[in-house]
């Protein structure tokens, strides 16, 4: 496996040191916008299955999960109402 990115070693680092959880998610959600996000999400899966006993991970994995859910999406679609022609 290719070595962790940033926002992954983070939030490594931020599930093994016992912090508030809340306050662990609203460091990634203010360090990385949502595509880092879902790229850490990305490699610490590919962490996971590799290793399934690596449990820094697996919380690491649930913290990155919780940020992406604060983080949203952008809708492509307009949902507005339209009339037709």
């Amino acid at each position: 496996m290719a070595p962790l990115e940033t926002l992954a070693k983070q939030a490594v680092a931020l599930a093994t040191d016992g912090q508030n959880t809340e306050a662990a998610v609203q460091q990634l959600v203010a360090s990385g916008d949502r595509v880092s996000l879902r790229q850490a999400q990305s490699d610490l899966v590919q962490l996971v299955h590799e290793r399934s006993d690596d449990f820094a991970a697996t919380a690491a994995l649930s913290l990155v999960n919780k940020a992406l859910a604060i983080a949203g999406w952008t809708d492509p679609f307009s949902w507005k109402h339209r009339r037709k022609p």
